[in-house]
């Protein structure tokens, strides 16, 4: 089925308004800076600047609103990790036996339960990986824009962490940044691609 990109306006927008009716601020604005509330009819339309973040009752508790930035948040998210997920199923190397893993629902959870802006993604060797080409990766993505933090690492033959295979990458290697979830996904097998492929071959190893 066709996805939809993310609308990542929104999600900027979103974020920021999430965090401003977080504050103890009393009144019905909850203290929002740029945050405007328009009463049309039954409804209070929800607007940060020109986007419009939630289409509420007239009445309506903070949690209430809450309940309802974050269900849009999440909506926008899940485009997002599929964009990126899609990006890099299709381009990440890893070594022959090796396991790409997306923590969709953990990340869905935490961000319903606490406003969590992150999600890990990890690769790993299964069980018939070369143990010498086995490595471990670890991909912080942020789900507030296309953002991330890269860890890799090469593992011995009993699994314990070798060597930091990034440990000479440029920083914005290690904590790329981009316009979208798709070129970010792009930045990141670029990075890895990289480092991964010093590693000896299946055949040599």
């Amino acid at each position: 089925m066709f996805q939809s990109a993310p609308n990542l306006d929104f999600l900027k927008a979103a974020w920021s308004a999430l965090s401003s009716i977080s504050s103890r601020q009393p009144g019905p604005d909850y203290g929002a800076p740029g945050l405007s509330f328009q009463r049309i009819n039954h409804s209070t339309i929800i607007r940060k600047g020109d986007v419009q973040l939630a289409t509420m009752p007239l009445h309506y508790s903070r949690n209430e609103l809450r309940v309802g930035f974050l269900g849009r948040i999440e909506n926008e998210v899940r485009k997002a990790v599929a964009e990126l997920e899609t990006v890099l199923m299709h381009t990440l190397e890893l070594p022959e036996g090796h396991r790409l893993a997306v923590e969709l629902e953990e990340g869905m959870r935490a961000l319903r339960r606490s406003a969590n802006r992150m999600l890990t993604i990890v690769a790993y060797p299964e069980h018939d990986a070369n143990p010498k080409t086995s490595v471990v990766v670890e991909m912080r993505v942020f789900l507030d824009s296309p953002r991330a933090c890269l860890f890799a690492y090469h593992l011995d033959e009993q699994g314990d962490v070798r060597t930091d295979l990034l440990v000479d990458a440029a920083k914005r290697a290690r904590m790329p940044r981009a316009r979208s979830y798709g070129q970010l996904g792009q930045q990141i097998a670029q990075t890895l691609n990289s480092v991964l492929a010093d590693l000896p071959s299946a055949a040599t190893a």
